[in-house]
């Protein structure tokens, strides 16, 4: 929940998130994006802490936040995709790339690897 903080919104949530993946849409284009939320129920700040070393190599670079216990709009691990999909149709996307963010590109790329 420490890492999704974007210029435009300076608070962990569903928003600041989704700056992430309009990014990585642009860098890269929709069919090399997709989204595998990593929340877990339970303590997933705990794990944040005891990995945060991992996280960034410079943490001087770092924007300044506070602590929180979950990003908000994705605190629930079984509400991530709702929420993630509510905001592409809210933003204009199609069915098509829709499908490919939330598995589709995932499938291909494993069925090309596998």
């Amino acid at each position: 929940p420490h890492t999704t903080l974007s210029q435009e919104h300076r608070e962990h949530s569903l928003e600041s998130v989704m700056d992430h993946f309009t990014y990585c849409v642009d860098l890269v284009g929709i069919d090399h994006v997709t989204f595998g939320p990593d929340t877990m129920f339970g303590d997933h700040v705990g794990v944040h802490k005891t990995y945060a070393g991992n996280y960034a190599q410079n943490r001087d670079a770092a924007p300044d936040h506070p602590n929180v216990a979950y990003v908000d709009g994705l605190e629930n691990p079984a509400e991530n995709f709702t929420n993630i999909v509510g905001w592409l149709v809210k933003h204009g996307y199609g069915d098509d790339d829709i499908s490919k963010v939330i598995g589709g590109n995932t499938l291909r790329v494993l069925d090309h690897v596998w």
